[in-house]
């Protein structure tokens, strides 16, 4: 027989599940209503509800194959995904959870992308910022917190580093 591995499934992966599922069902929830309601002054001046159709990848940026940016974006996801799951014992809660953020963005505007054939974008801010949706929201917070991780960590693996050799070097004189 086989030893096989066996996978349970912890609290902290019931969060993580959660915490997708919860910022999925904010945005399709939000975009539904905006849909039913359609476009609302909420805070004169400063914030609106401002329909988009938004049938590019990103931001407005590149082709309008919407086959296409569904696929590139099921491949990122699942590179995402497997790097979660196989690096578990490599990565803390809280980088999880800025990845469960991109994730979550991203499945939520795949959904919809490949149910209408575009991505809706609602919080208008006027011409201070481009027309987004809360899974823009989510996924911008995640690759800036993942990105300030890294940079974090290199800073102190540098300092590490260069302290270890300061001390090599005082150690041969």
């Amino acid at each position: 027989m086989e030893n096989k591995k066996e996978r349970k499934i912890t609290k902290e992966t019931i969060f993580l599940i959660s915490l997708i599922a919860i910022i999925i069902l904010l945005d399709q929830g939000l975009k539904i209503g905006v849909h039913m309601m359609g476009e609302t002054d909420l805070i004169s001046g400063i914030l609106s509800f401002k329909i988009s159709e938004n049938t590019k990848p990103a931001y407005g940026i590149g082709s309008n194959s919407t086959i296409m940016y569904v696929l590139t974006n099921i491949v990122i996801l699942g590179v995402i995904f497997k790097f979660m799951t196989t690096q578990n014992q490599f990565v803390d809660r809280k980088f999880k959870v800025f990845l469960s953020f991109i994730l979550a963005g991203g499945i939520s505007n795949t959904i919809e992308r490949i149910f209408r054939g575009y991505v809706t974008e609602f919080l208008d801010f006027g011409h201070k910022l481009p027309v987004f949706n809360i899974a823009d929201l989510f996924v911008v917070i995640g690759w800036v917190a993942v990105v300030a991780t890294f940079a974090v960590f290199t800073v102190k693996e540098w300092r590490n580093k260069t302290g270890e050799n300061q001390l090599e070097d005082k150690d041969k004189k």
